[in-house]
């Protein structure tokens, strides 16, 4: 396969990808992709009546162990932001309603230390997020302590409903115009459920940097995607919540929709890839190319093994499973990652 100059160095953080084809015979990933295998979902949890309980499950054949994962420093640099804080420039690409970036305008929002002091035993995005203050540059500089939300734009649909990865560079390109272009910060396009992305259901999301150019002002510029798998591939991007693998029945999205709920499972996994490994140079394993969060594939909480995500809370009220809280006590599921001072898959910090 062909690609043009600035897609040769490309790194591609796959959030979800179909395990299958990594077995079958002459088909082989591209060697600049990094592979995260979600397995098939869990059978739907039992609902409480009163408070949120955890969702437990027997034992099983266990997903990566601490002594099989090593994360290697290529000598480059993380996302070290500015005063600690790494603006978040959004594109919502095609046709996302009012509610679905509520939703992730809240999660967004969620990386910040809360407003409203939650009870010490609540884990929270913003404690997961410190996890990636272990990761640090040649001069001992950690990732920024910090996501901020700086600015976001509606896309109907400029270049069409199928998208290449160049194409979803030159948007990037075209909005750090109004954005402003700044290598300290991260450009994410989300795509909506209409809007078919090359290589969209083999990967859920990548993650990629701009060559310097005119039109970034000589910067180097990391930015990713993530496609809402609503449509296309919920059973593989949506997992736990969309039936898949052996499975029919799903566990129950905490924000009531199957493809968001599934996009910030990967929007997760790339941020913090991105903040730690922003130009393929800096934390990822030499064999496999796994990054932060990849290199604890499957792993949503404790005892979790192929084909259950771990132990989960589960809300009375609705019957959703999540992980952490945000903002507005929001809920969310979001991936363990590999905590580098502990040495263990962790969920919090």
């Amino acid at each position: 396969m062909l690609l043009s100059h600035n897609m040769q160095m490309m790194k591609i953080c796959c959030a979800a990808v179909l395990l299958a084809m990594s077995l079958l015979p002459g088909l082989h990933a591209d060697p600049h992709t990094h592979v995260t295998s979600f397995i098939s979902p869990t059978p739907h949890p039992v609902a409480t009546k009163h408070g949120t309980k955890n969702l437990k499950e027997g034992s099983g054949a266990a997903v990566p162990q601490s002594n099989d994962i090593l994360l290697d420093y290529h000598m480059g640099p993380v996302m070290t932001g500015i005063e600690e804080m790494i603006k978040l420039f959004i594109i919502y690409y095609g046709d996302f309603g009012k509610k679905q970036r509520s939703i992730l305008r809240h999660f967004f929002k969620s990386f910040q230390h809360p407003h409203i002091q939650l009870p010490e035993d609540h884990p929270t995005v913003e404690k997961w997020w410190q996890i990636t203050r272990g990761y640090v540059d040649l001069y001992d500089n950690p990732v920024a302590r910090n996501i901020v939300l700086a600015a976001e734009v509606i896309d109907d649909y400029s270049l069409g409903k199928r998208l290449n990865q160049s194409e979803i560079q030159t948007l990037v390109i075209d909005y750090m115009v109004s954005f402003g272009t700044d290598s300290r910060s991260i450009y994410v396009v989300l795509t909506s459920e209409d809007v078919v992305v090359d290589r969209f259901c083999y990967v859920c999301g990548s993650h990629f940097y701009t060559f310097p150019s005119d039109e970034t002002k000589g910067q180097m510029v990391p930015y990713g995607w993530v496609g809402n798998p609503a449509v296309h591939c919920p059973g593989l991007c949506s997992w736990p919540y969309a039936p898949g693998g052996i499975f029919t029945k799903p566990l129950i999205p905490p924000n009531g929709d199957v493809g968001i709920d599934g996009m910030i499972i990967t929007i997760a996994s790339l941020l913090a890839s991105v903040a730690t490994d922003p130009y393929g140079s800096g934390y990822y394993q030499d064999d496999s190319g796994l990054e932060a969060v990849g290199a604890c594939q499957g792993i949503y909480g404790k005892g979790s093994y192929n084909g259950y995500p771990g132990e989960l809370l589960v809300d009375n009220a609705t019957g959703a499973s999540f992980n952490v809280f945000g903002a507005g006590n929001a809920r969310y599921l979001i991936p363990w990652m590999w905590n580098r001072r502990t040495q263990v898959c962790a969920g919090q910090v």
